[in-house]
């Protein structure tokens, strides 16, 4: 969908106070998932949360973006994975906060040892283009929060 200058994809999140849990569904109808807080924040973590969603937003973009350029340099890396890392901590201003955020692009040691300048050029470029990546560093990236009153 496009809207003005630019593509726009929406999720709608919804959140049973009694129930302790929700339901997140995208536009398309291609996502829909139960959500629910972490039981290590003091949720019931009866479904995924917030935090894994973030860190599956950034695994999912970045090891798309990646396989663009290692097909683009012909590094071979058949089955690319990507394992992100979402650290939480105690916000001094209250509640929690992510503090870090961990991409660990899985590469065979061989391939590592032959090939190192390739890969990490594949690497620079994914983290360079994958648009979640510049959200989570907010490379210009806006978040704005405004009621949508109907």
């Amino acid at each position: 969908m496009t809207e003005e200058s630019g593509h726009v994809f929406r999720v709608t999140a919804t959140w049973s106070p009694e129930e302790k849990k929700g339901e997140i569904a995208s536009d398309s109808a291609l996502l829909a998932v139960p959500h629910a807080g972490a039981t290590a924040l003091g949720g019931t973590g009866a479904a995924t949360n917030p935090e894994e969603l973030i860190a599956a937003a950034l695994s999912s973009c970045f090891v798309q973006t990646w396989t663009i350029f290692i097909q683009k340099l012909k590094v071979p890396i058949e089955h690319p994975v990507v394992r992100v890392t979402c650290t939480v901590e105690k916000d001094p201003a209250g509640g929690f906060h992510i503090t870090r955020l961990d991409v660990a692009p899985q590469v065979p040691a061989a391939l590592w040892n032959e090939r190192r300048a390739d890969v990490e050029k594949t690497l620079q470029l994914a983290e360079k283009y994958c648009i979640v990546s510049k959200a989570v560093r907010a490379d210009g990236s806006v978040l704005r929060v405004a009621p949508d009153v109907a």
